[in-house]
C-alpha cells in the first residue's frame, strides 16, 4: 500500500498521551513494548497514518525498555483513565498483562493485540508476524547456509514475551525437523538490549569455540550479536541470522558480519492494528489473527526492487 509524502508528514506526531478527547471523537491509544527501536517507531508511523485516514485520535506510549513489565501495566492503567474507545496493545508478558486487559473489558474498552499477545480470549484480534513460521524460515535459511551441520546458538530478547518464545520455538523445531545434524544450544535471553546481547554472544563463543552460527530474535539482539562477532573478528566464520532491520543491521549485512535477517512489515502491523480496532468499534467482524508476512534479506537479494520496497516503504 502506498502513501503520499503529505500523509507521512501528518503521521509524524510526537510520542505522548495527547490531549483530552473530544466528546464525539474516537480515541485509540497504542501501548507498545517500547519505542527506542526503529521497529517500534515504524509501527507508530503505521498507526498514526491509519488514525489520520480514519479521522480518529491516537497516541503511542511504551516503557523505557522491554523488561519493564510493571511500567507497561501502569501505562495501560493511565490510558484506561483517559476513557479511550479501544487500546492497541503489544504485551511485554503474555500472563502479566491479562489483568489490565480484563480491566479494560470491564470498562467496555475494546482490545486488539499486536506483535505479542496475551493469554486471554478477550482481544478481538491479534495483528502480527506469524512468529513460529518466521522462526522456521530463519532455521531453513541458516541450516542451508551451514550445509546441515554445526553448532548454533540463539540470542532471544525477553523471556516470557510471546514473540521471543515463538520465534525461538519455530527456529528450534524446524531445525530439528530439517537439519538433525545441527546442534542448537540452550536459548540465552538478552532483554532486547544490544549490550547484553553482545556480552551473551561473547560468553557463548568462549564456551563453544566451535560455534558455527547465531540466531538473534529481534532488533536489539541482532545488533548486539553482530557487534560481538565483529569485535571478535569472526565475521564470515560464525554466521548470523537476525530479526528486524535498521541502517546498522543493513551495514553489518553488507560487510559480511550478518548473513541474513528476517524483516517484518512494521508499518503494516501498526496500520492494520488501528484499522482493525476501528472496524471492531463499527460493529464489524474481524479475523482472530491477522498475519503480516515476512521476508528474508540476504546480501544476494538486498538490492532487488522487491526487497528495497520492504526495507524502504517510503523511498527513504
Amino acid at each position: 500500500m502506498k502513501f503520499t509524502k503529505a500523509l507521512l508528514v501528518l503521521s509524524l506526531t510526537a510520542f505522548g498521551f495527547g490531549t483530552v478527547q473530544a466528546k464525539d471523537e474516537l480515541y485509540i491509544p497504542v501501548v507498545s513494548k517500547g519505542y527506542q527501536h526503529e521497529f517500534w517507531q515504524t509501527v507508530k508511523l503505521g498507526s498514526d497514518t491509519a488514525a489520520q485516514e480514519l479521522g480518529i485520535r491516537t497516541s503511542f506510549v511504551g516503557p523505557a525498555d522491554e523488561t519493564q513489565i510493571n511500567q507497561q501495566i501502569q501505562l495501560m492503567e493511565d490510558m484506561m483513565a483517559r476513557q479511550p474507545d479501544a487500546i492497541l496493545l503489544a504485551a511485554l508478558d503474555s500472563n502479566a498483562l491479562v489483568m489490565p486487559v480484563e480491566m479494560a473489558k470491564s470498562r467496555n474498552i475494546e482490545i486488539v493485540t499486536f506483535d505479542s499477545g496475551v493469554n486471554s480470549d478477550i482481544p478481538k484480534s491479534f495483528v502480527a508476524t506469524n512468529n513460529i513460521s518466521a522462526g522456521g524460515d530463519a532455521a531453513m535459511s541458516l541450516g542451508k547456509m551451514l550445509g546441515g551441520k554445526g553448532k548454533v546458538g540463539i540470542i532471544a530478547h525477553v523471556a516470557g514475551t510471546q514473540s521471543a518464545i515463538e520465534r525461538s520455538k519455530g527456529f528450534t523445531d524446524k531445525m530439528k525437523e530439517m537439519y538433525p545434524n545441527i546442534e542448537v544450544l540452550d536459548i540465552q535471553y538478552s532483554d532486547g538490549d544490544p549490550q547484553k546481547a553482545m556480552d551473551k554472544t561473547i560468553d557463548m563463543y568462549r564456551a563453544n569455540p566451535d560455534l558455527a552460527a547465531v540466531y538473534a530474535t529481534n532488533e536489539g539482539a541482532t545488533t548486539g550479536v553482530a557487534n560481538a562477532i565483529s569485535s571478535m573478528n569472526l565475521s564470515g566464520k560464525v554466521l548470523v541470522m537476525g530479526f528486524d532491520s535498521t541502517e546498522g543491521i543493513i551495514e553489518f549485512l553488507r560487510a559480511g558480519t550478518i548473513q541474513g535477517f528476517i524483516v517484518q512489515d512494521a508499518f503494516q502491523i501498526g496500520y492494520q492494528g488501528i484499522k482493525t480496532l476501528y472496524a471492531v468499534l463499527q460493529g464489524q467482524d474481524v479475523p482472530e489473527i491477522i498475519n503480516i508476512p515476512v521476508v528474508i534479506i540476504t546480501k544476494e537479494n538486498i538490492d532487488s526492487p522487491e526487497m528495497q520496497a520492504v526495507l524502504n516503504p517510503f523511498g527513504k
